[in-house]
């Protein structure tokens, strides 16, 4: 079967309208932005099909929607109160999983579930059945009992939720696609040597830390599991669910909070409990296999009371019972990531050649149409005694087995900002937080952006917390302009000084 489209976007046309009717609609917004993101993760923008309501005639239509449908590999559903109402749109669900998908191109679900707007009131029981266990990509929060929708606007009122739900979804799209157009045969347990970690469901007060932890893994490089909503209609299929999963992971990570949460229908037990369960269960079979289980700070003192006696059952068991294999955490949920990075990745003895400590190692990074104006950092880091590792991205002879090798091995990086623009910047950052996905053991001596010419304004406003340093100058190299760099990569235990 051949597949003239990537992705298929389902939606209901007054989803697509703008309230005030000033601006582009919501759907058109995502149908500009989505293949951009796309773009800087896979290195070329995906054809996307959706209706432009420029067909007339309801047989033309169905007739173009069949062909649009029948030859796209992932299908975007944008959920709302309008969308379970539409005739057509469940029409294209039915035709999407109607349609037969060669196995050997993966097993994983192919719908990509956007909820623009929570289904409440009569609608909570309308959503397809084809959609109720995908997770989705939330495009709104509750304020209380209201639902308020991330805003798409651009400008100083810009809404970073919006920004975090939408890269989050093409992260994952491009995940997918990478896996269904590069792959001739079923997917592994472990691509690419992943680890696998199990990230345990939650009850609705810690979604978002959950979300927190899920992205951060997945830009180190990890998998995470499960992928799709648990079951909830038996208590067996949910066990099954969650020990298939647990058979391709290293380690677990639980986070527990203020709600019980949601319990299969024929077991009063929180879903919850029962990954705790059967987590705690796999780890005593297999000693390798490690639990992080969290609790936020507070939680169970005066101050952050729980009102569900069910869950101060549950939590006060839960730290009666902690054993060997299993490590209870009450702290930020930044100390839990760095937490998880460390238990995954124990730090290794330094190894010696020739009777010393090999020399450290700088990954220079940077854009093929820069190679003359990173001579000179090159040449000051080569007298300074280390050893500099140029990538050249956009040379065909710069294969991506090198790159991966170097972002596993090198002590220190460097992002030289020169003719490449600031999402090829972050395409690369986001592959130094990859690199523990690889295999790399250590953290980074030192992380830097050098942002040289030409001056433009993506530059002068560029600013990041994924690396230690940004270092900016337009004009001519000095050598004061890596001083900062250099005293963290030498301070740095281990290797030449």
């Amino acid at each position: 079967m051949s597949f003239t489209h990537e992705i298929f976007i389902s939606y209901g046309w007054l989803d697509d309208e703008d309230p005030a009717g000033e601006f582009k609609g919501w759907v058109d917004l995502l149908v500009e932005r989505l293949p951009r993101l796309i773009n800087n993760n896979l290195g070329y923008q995906p054809k996307i099909w959706r209706d432009e309501r420029s067909l007339r005639g309801n047989d033309r239509l169905k007739a173009a929607i069949d062909d649009g449908v029948s030859q796209s590999l992932i299908f975007v559903p944008i959920v709302s109160p309008r969308y379970v109402q539409s005739e057509w749109c469940r029409l294209e669900l039915e035709k999407f999983c109607s349609i037969p998908f060669p196995a050997e191109l993966g097993h994983r679900s192919r719908i990509f579930k956007v909820i623009k707007t929570p289904l409440l009131f009569h609608l909570a029981n309308n959503e397809p059945k084809q959609l109720r266990d995908l997770v989705g990509y939330s495009f709104y929060e509750m304020e209380g009992e209201m639902p308020v929708e991330f805003s798409p606007d651009t400008g100083q009122n810009k809404d970073m939720r919006y920004w975090t739900a939408l890269r989050r979804l093409a992260f994952d799209i491009s995940q997918m696609l990478a896996g269904l157009k590069h792959s001739t045969q079923s997917p592994a347990p472990e691509p690419d040597g992943r680890k696998f970690i199990y990230l345990a469901e939650t009850a609705s007060d810690l979604t978002k830390e959950r979300e927190l932890v899920r992205d951060e893994l997945l830009q180190r490089g990890y998998g995470v599991l499960p992928d799709q909503k648990l079951p909830l209609d038996q208590r067996k299929r949910t066990q099954d669910a969650v020990k298939a999963a647990l058979a391709q992971c290293v380690l677990s990570v639980h986070m527990i909070g203020e709600k019980y949460g949601l319990t299969p229908e024929d077991d009063a037990r929180s879903l919850v409990g029962i990954q705790e369960e059967l987590t705690a269960d796999h780890g005593a079979a297999d000693p390798k296999f490690f639990r992080l289980v969290w609790i936020p700070q507070g939680l169970m003192t005066p101050e952050v009371e729980i009102a569900d006696e069910r869950q101060k059952t549950f939590i006060t068991g839960l730290q009666n019972r902690i054993c060997p294999g299993t490590e209870l955490l009450q702290t930020s949920i930044e100390d839990l990531k760095t937490r998880i990075n460390e238990k995954l990745n124990p730090p290794s003895t330094l190894t010696k050649q020739n009777g010393r400590s090999k020399l450290k190692q700088v990954y220079l990074i940077c854009e093929v149409r820069d190679r003359n104006p990173v001579k000179p950092i090159k040449e000051f880091l080569f007298k300074e005694n280390l050893e500099v590792i140029t990538w050249l991205d956009g040379d065909p002879t710069s294969p991506m087995e090198y790159h991966r090798k170097n972002l596993k091995e090198c002590d220190a990086a460097l992002v030289y900002f020169g003719n490449g623009d600031e999402p090829w910047v972050r395409k690369n950052l986001e592959d130094l937080e990859k690199a523990y996905g690889y295999g790399r053991e250590n953290d980074w001596t030192a992380s830097a952006v050098y942002v040289g010419g030409p001056r433009n304004y993506q530059k002068e406003d560029f600013l990041t917390h994924l690396v230690r340093f940004v270092i900016t100058n337009f004009d001519s190299f000095q050598p004061t302009d890596l001083h900062d760099f250099l005293t963290a990569v030498r301070d740095a235990k281990g290797g030449e000084r």
